[in-house]
């Protein structure tokens, strides 16, 4: 068993008592054996944090929808909840309860939505935008944002009407069981050809996201925009 301290804890986060059925139930996903009351839970408090989120990023009168969307993503997606969870040694806890082995990173992300559900169940929502403005908090003291750069890119040419920017990854090296990729991406932005290529990666999809991340260093866009957002 996890020691009761931890569990204390992460149930004060939440503002619930770890007697409480709903936090049970907010960290019994179905690969401990949970089932319909976790999914629930969750799907309540994915509504939550897209809403509060939301309100918080509608305040900046500068970004247009898309800049809007791809700010949601960059914190409400599985690797920046996962490593929120991890963060709050969710883990800890149900792998001390529940003795499993086959937890997921999905379980983990659903999790932090589950117990936000359940804190909105118990508590209401003034509760749920003082945990949502904490969990923003870790996000940016631990680095755990993932802001998706290659959604961000898209956007920025979208929104001046351009042609979308191409991706090319090639295998680099290393043996089948772990190639390595490097990508080019190249695009025309107000008039000007730009080409980046990505550090040499373990899989195409890391080499995409870099190569995005470095094209938008050199527009000077992703940092900006991640800056925009989070003014909580």
């Amino acid at each position: 068993m996890p020691k009761i301290k931890i569990i204390t804890q992460l149930a004060e986060q939440f503002q619930l008592s770890e007697e409480d059925p709903l936090f049970n139930s907010a960290i019994y996903p179905k690969s401990c054996g949970g089932g319909e009351e976790f999914k629930f839970l969750a799907l309540y408090g994915d509504a939550i944090l897209n809403l509060l989120l939301l309100e918080n990023i509608s305040r900046n009168g500068t970004m247009n929808s898309g800049h809007i969307t791809v700010a949601l993503h960059s914190f409400h997606n599985d690797d920046t909840l996962y490593h929120i969870a991890k963060n709050l040694r969710i883990q800890e806890v149900m792998e001390g309860r529940y003795k499993t082995t086959s937890m997921t990173k999905n379980d983990l992300k659903e999790s932090v939505e589950a117990l936000l559900g359940a804190t909105y169940q118990k508590n209401g929502l003034k509760s749920c935008k003082e945990i949502v403005t904490n969990l923003v908090q870790i996000a940016i003291e631990k680095n755990f944002l993932n802001p998706n750069p290659k959604g961000i890119l898209q956007v920025l040419f979208q929104k001046k009407n351009l042609t979308i920017p191409k991706y090319e990854s090639t295998r680099v090296g290393g043996p089948d069981h772990q190639q390595l990729f490097q990508c080019t991406v190249t695009g025309e932005y107000e008039g000007k050809n730009y080409e980046n290529r990505s550090d040499i990666l373990t899989s195409k999809k890391e080499a995409e996201k870099d190569a995005a991340k470095k094209f938008l260093a050199e527009l000077g866009e992703l940092k900006l925009l991640e800056n925009t957002f989070f003014r909580v």
